[in-house]
């Protein structure tokens, strides 16, 4: 507590023995220091700079819009750190306020939609309602195809045609151009894009949406020709390069463990689309379908009459009644009628049997494995000394390549389909091994340019760290300056001595030096024994002279 009063006591001195001007001075410049202190202190403990709308990625077209709406507003703080944007701390107001006035806010989902519907207004007519309907639904698929993985932006186009005839039937096509962020798009992205945009228009085919990548200028069309095939394109050349994608990240996801593996894979189809084939076999006994039999008997009497023979003349007179005689037995036939009618197949089977077309026929793998690979593994197997890296066997070496190149073979022959095997267990699958030479170390960048960006991130530091340094040092000189400036001379000094150094001071043969020490030395000061110390420092012989005269003056 000692030394805080005694430094209270000396710079309330100070305070007291200066100026107005140097009171105001040295107040602001105080104040200068604690508000340099204080954002210094800020800035270090907290970026300057954050992350607009939480660090959030844009799209090429939205950061287009965004710096549009910046510029209109002057707003010039704001950089780009890749896809995102990075704006001065506590300005985040601002920059949304300059998005949304511009209409630069990045767009969510139905958004489009919202907006047709709210600029609905009863004078509109059918036509032009539809036509604003149309434009915000395609306008939202291409907001949800950008939000795919490794898809940038995209657009999207939906035309429709009447055709004329008995039936009025529509042709509708669709066309998707997106940028990619870099990579090609895959055949799992053109089917989701295909299936989106099928599934948002009724009617519409697949096979009529065209993709195209515009980052890497490949076209996926749409059934333009027979068979369903668009122009340039070729179905074999299709299924062959899905069929090798799919192996081959199959196999590449197996060997995963194994840093800097190269897989390739070759696939051999069957070139026919379409094969049926149908087997009948006969049986030798036959099959009863139907069997029908039917009988009848019937009998016939014809009875035997006899008479006189001859005609009998008539007109002869009376003649007696001629007594028949007794009939003579009937004749009496029988007749029987049987019918069988039976219907007999002969037993056979049919087999029909249609093959998936441009089925691969045969599938083989090339795997090469870094021989680096090799060495990390004995290493781990033998760990080393601390201080010392030795070098492996090439015996060791030889036995673990050989027991991973059969285990490599294993793991590739349970992903590929079956293969005729001979002597050779493995002969649609290559494992061998490459040297992989150390790449070069990127280049460091120059000290010029390191010192150039260190300095553009930090230049609001250096420059408030100046600042507080110039206002201490200025602070420091008038505090000097004004404990060292003369003071009147005090009434309790009117004595005897009073005209002798008055004298001293005035007498023309004084050398300056001495007249000067005499001065500083009667000058009112914050310690008398520190400021004889320097007198004597600076200027022995002239201190020495002082203390002469003032000694002689008092005897």
């Amino acid at each position: 507590m000692d030394f805080v009063n005694k430094a209270y006591a000396q710079a309330a001195d100070l305070f007291r023995s200066m100026s107005t001007g140097s009171r105001i001075a040295s107040g602001l410049l105080l104040a200068v220091i604690v508000v340099s202190l204080v954002y210094l202190f800020q800035f270090q403990v907290s970026s300057g700079d954050e992350f607009l709308l939480g660090g959030r990625p844009f799209s090429a077209s939205e950061i287009s819009q965004i710096e549009t709406a910046f510029a209109a507003e002057s707003l010039g703080g704001s950089t780009f750190v890749g896809n995102r944007i990075r704006i001065p701390r506590g300005q985040k107001s601002a920059y949304l306020a300059a998005m949304a006035q511009h209409g630069a806010l990045p767009a969510d989902f139905f958004k489009y939609m919202d907006d047709a519907i709210a600029s609905d207004n009863p004078f509109a007519s059918n036509k032009l309602l539809e036509l604003k309907q149309t434009t915000a639904k395609m306008k939202e698929l291409a907001l949800i195809i950008s939000r795919m993985r490794g898809v940038e932006t995209a657009t999207v186009q939906y035309d429709e045609e009447a055709r004329g005839g008995l039936g009025r039937t529509k042709q509708k096509t669709a066309m998707v151009a997106v940028w990619t962020s870099g990579s090609t798009l895959e055949e799992e992205q053109v089917k989701a894009i295909r299936n989106v945009v099928a599934s948002a228009y009724a009617g519409l085919d697949r096979q009529s949406i065209t993709i195209t990548d515009m980052t890497s200028h490949q076209t996926f069309g749409g059934s333009i020709g027979p068979g369903g095939m668009a122009e340039g394109e070729n179905l074999y050349a299709n299924y062959k390069l899905q069929y090798e994608r799919n192996w081959q990240r199959k196999i590449a996801e197996q060997l995963a463990m194994i840093p800097g593996v190269i897989v390739g894979v070759n696939v051999e189809m069957d070139p026919q689309m379409q094969h049926t084939s149908q087997m009948v076999k006969l049986d030798p006994k036959p099959i009863t379908l139907s069997s029908k039999e039917s009988s009848r008997e019937s009998a016939t009497q014809v009875p035997n009459q006899a008479g006189r023979p001859g005609a009998v003349p008539n007109g002869v007179g009376n003649q007696a009644v001629a007594v028949s005689a007794q009939a003579s037995p009937t004749n009496e036939s029988t007749t029987s009628e049987s019918r069988s009618d039976v219907r007999n197949l002969p037993g056979h089977e049919t087999s029909i049997s249609q093959l998936v077309p441009l089925a691969p026929k045969k599938v083989t793998a090339a795997v090469d494995i870094p021989s680096s690979y090799f060495v990390k593994v004995w290493r781990e197997k033998n760990p080393s000394p601390a201080g010392g890296a030795a070098a492996p066997p090439a015996a060791d070496l030889a036995k673990i390549e050989t027991e991973t190149i059969a285990k490599v073979k294993e793991s590739v022959r349970n992903l590929l389909p079956p293969f005729v095997e001979g002597t050779d267990p493995y002969p649609h699958i290559t494992v061998s091994t490459y040297t992989d030479l150390p790449s070069q170390p990127a280049a460091e960048p120059a000290l010029a340019s390191q010192v150039t960006l260190w300095l553009a991130d930090n230049w609001r530091t250096l420059g408030t760290i100046a600042m507080g340094l110039f206002s201490l040092l200025l602070l420091r000189s008038m505090l000097r300056s004004s404990a060292g400036s003369p003071a009147p001379a005090p009434l309790a000094a009117a004595g005897e001595a009073g005209p002798r150094l008055a004298a001293a001071s005035d007498d023309e043969d004084a050398e300056e030096p001495v007249q000067v020490l005499r001065k500083r030395f009667d000058a009112s000061g914050p310690d008398l024994k520190r400021e004889l110390h320097e007198l004597v420092k600076e200027n022995p012989d002239a201190a020495a002279n002082v203390l002469r005269m003032w000694i002689g003056d008092a005897a």
